[in-house]
């Protein structure tokens, strides 16, 4: 159970894409569907791979130093070219990554707001056309969990992970309960699908905590 939710962790954020739908060009859901595939498709290929080359090289897991910098020295050689590469390419996807949540948490809280589950403020669009109100928030709240756990990504990493799995287990459970309601065509197909996606999530969720 807790190596299904270690991969699970580290598999998340595919779902960035169907929050920002409607950033993709027309028809949306079938650009975002194939983009999805896509990153799925190369998210999967680096998971195996890095999953196998662990388990042949047996990395012995540091405080200070990355897995992926101790299997790139391992590979290919502390100081060359090819090392430095994986390591800036590394910071680059993390900036990235972090810049995600920037993306998409405004976008989703404003539509929240709209609906009045969240104050009314962070459905506002600021003069350079962003939901700068849902910005500043998430900006705050990041520096506050950063000086309280004094920027340990040990402690950071597992609060993270609490937060992504507690949304999906609460939005596949909603799911199930839309199909219950709604009954459309193929309701229980799609009951089932998020089903079992509320167990595994919160199966997820129960391990980290």
């Amino acid at each position: 159970a807790r190596a299904f939710s270690s991969g699970a962790v580290a598999l998340t954020g595919p779902e960035a894409i169907p929050n920002g739908l409607q950033a993709f060009r027309p028809p949306e859901s079938r650009t975002a569907a194939t983009t999805l595939v896509m990153m799925a498709t190369i998210l999967g290929g680096f998971f195996f791979g890095l999953s196998l080359l662990a388990d042949r090289l047996r990395p012995t897991v540091s405080e200070h130093e990355t897995l992926l910098s101790i299997m790139g020295a391992a590979v290919f050689g502390r100081g060359t070219a090819v090392y430095l590469f994986i390591q800036l390419t590394t910071m680059a996807i993390l900036f990235l990554a972090a810049n995600t949540a920037f993306a998409d948490f405004p976008r989703l809280s404003s539509i929240i707001a709209a609906d009045g589950y969240l104050p009314r403020q962070l459905a506002h669009r600021g003069d350079r056309l962003v939901f700068s109100n849902g910005i500043v928030v998430l900006a705050v709240t990041a520096c506050v969990l950063l000086a309280a756990f004094g920027g340990s990504t040990t402690a950071l990493i597992p609060l993270y992970a609490v937060g992504v799995f507690t949304g999906f287990t609460i939005s596949q459970v909603g799911m199930v309960r839309h199909h219950a309601r709604e009954r459309e065509s193929g309701w229980r197909r799609g009951q089932l699908i998020n089903g079992v996606g509320a167990v595994a999530t919160g199966l997820v969720l129960v391990v980290v905590v």
